[in-house]
């Protein structure tokens, strides 16, 4: 049989950590770094940090940096990311 009684929807069940993103925003404005003033830090989904970044150039070259950006997110804020999803702005695809 089905239940009548109507059931409580979780706003936050797709998985976005709001105050992850907010620390690792913090992080990005605090340090004086030209890397990091390019990047835009977008949400934390599950264990992955979403950054946008401007140009092609910019997407790979913080690919080749990945693992060093993990670890001092990390040591910074506390936070344990397993991988970064960076994705190049609509308007410069």
């Amino acid at each position: 049989m089905f239940n009548r009684e109507p059931q409580k929807i979780n706003s936050n069940d797709s998985g976005i950590d709001f105050s992850k993103s907010e620390k690792i925003r913090k992080h990005f404005k605090n340090e004086n770094t030209n890397l990091y003033s390019e990047i835009i830090p977008g949400p934390v989904v599950g264990d992955e940090l979403i950054l946008y970044v401007d140009s092609k150039r910019l997407k790979n070259l913080i690919e080749l940096q990945q693992e060093k950006l993990l670890i001092d997110i990390e040591k910074n804020t506390k936070i344990k990311l397993k991988k970064l999803n960076i994705q190049v702005d609509n308007n410069q695809q």
